[in-house]
């Protein structure tokens, strides 16, 4: 059933329908021994090359490796910088020949300034506390946050690399050179937004001049104080300038709502001044023309002009008075007419 130029019985079928037994199984199991034992004493010239060509080609896989999304990787040849790659599976020669660095290019990092921290520095030591440009002492609390812009510089460019120590040194430096040009009504007051602006500008330039490859995406101020012996005097002061815009402000918003009115009602005084000046020297010219009218029919027929100006005279006399006709027409009675009464 079994042959032992064939040990592994391929490419034959059973004879019949005869179903192996025990014996025959371990029968099998002695000849495939026998048979990879001879394999192996024929093939012991090539053996070495063979366990040579395996470990090589399982070193050789060992160079594969993925670089994630929010990652870069730096590529080193015999200790020199050959590539940056993006993510993906990426291949490089493995160590000792090649050595690979992931840098994660997308985290957002903080460093905070003015309060405790883990580098052993505090308010307590002088961080934080900064001299402004007329000369008073300020307490500064800002945060800086930052990324990798350059992976390659972030690794390689500076010596026993910190990084977080280092921002947050040149961060404080920054600042104080920024604080130290403005006067502490400005820092306290309307300078904020600026004041973090200067200083996130200066320090990209510090950390440029380094070559660090970090990008500062922001400086953020979370407090500004005065020292703690002498902030309630400026609270105070500050109070007090709150009050004096707010006191300005409603003064602005007066004088914007009065003057207008003020300039409105003149306007109309005017017009209405103007209007009275049409209607008197309208009505004065049409008296004259009703005086030199008149005085021609005068001149024609005086008399009867004359009848009519004493008709028109008694009768806007007696329009405006009480009037009261009284006769004695009746022997020894007398007759009384109310013609203000019968009028109404």
């Amino acid at each position: 059933m079994f042959d032992d130029n064939n040990p592994w019985n391929l490419g034959k079928k059973p004879v019949g329908n005869k179903t192996p037994n025990n014996e025959d199984i371990l029968s099998k199991a002695v000849s495939d021994i026998r048979f990879f034992l001879n394999g192996l004493t024929r093939n012991r010239g090539k053996k070495p090359y063979f366990i040579i060509f395996i470990i090589l080609l399982f070193y050789a896989c060992t160079g594969f490796y993925i670089v994630h999304p929010s990652e870069e990787s730096i590529e080193l040849t015999f200790g020199k910088y050959s590539n940056t790659e993006t993510p993906g599976l990426r291949y490089h020669f493995p160590y000792p020949i090649g050595k690979v660095f992931k840098v994660n290019v997308k985290e957002v990092n903080r460093e905070e300034i003015g309060v405790s921290s883990s580098y052993g520095r505090d308010t307590d030591r002088g961080e934080g506390v900064m001299l402004t440009g007329d000369e008073n002492i300020v307490n500064v609390n800002f945060e800086v946050q930052w990324c990798v812009r350059d992976a390659k510089d972030y690794l390689f460019k500076v010596r026993d690399y910190k990084p977080g120590f280092s921002v947050k040194n040149a961060a404080e430096s920054a600042m104080r050179e920024i604080i130290g040009k403005n006067t502490i009504s400005f820092a306290l007051g309307q300078g904020r937004p600026e004041i973090s602006r200067d200083t996130r500008i200066l320090l990209q330039q510090i950390l440029d001049g380094y070559q660090m490859g970090i990008e500062i995406l922001s400086v953020q101020m979370k407090k500004i104080d005065p020292p703690e012996k002498v902030i309630s005097s400026f609270r105070d002061v500050q109070s007090a300038r709150a009050d004096k815009e707010r006191t300005i402000n409603e003064a602005y918003a007066y004088n914007n709502d009065i003057i207008p009115r003020a300039k409105g009602e003149a306007i109309k005084i005017k017009l209405d001044a103007q209007a009275y000046e049409n209607e008197i020297i309208n009505e004065a010219k049409g008296n004259a023309n009703r005086f030199l009218s008149l005085y021609e029919e005068y001149r024609q027929n005086p008399s009867l002009v004359k009848n009519r100006i004493y008709l028109e005279t008694m009768e806007n006399i007696f329009s405006k008075v009480d009037k009261i006709v009284v006769t004695d027409d009746l022997k020894g009675m007398f007759s009384y007419l109310p013609l203000t009464n019968l009028g109404k």
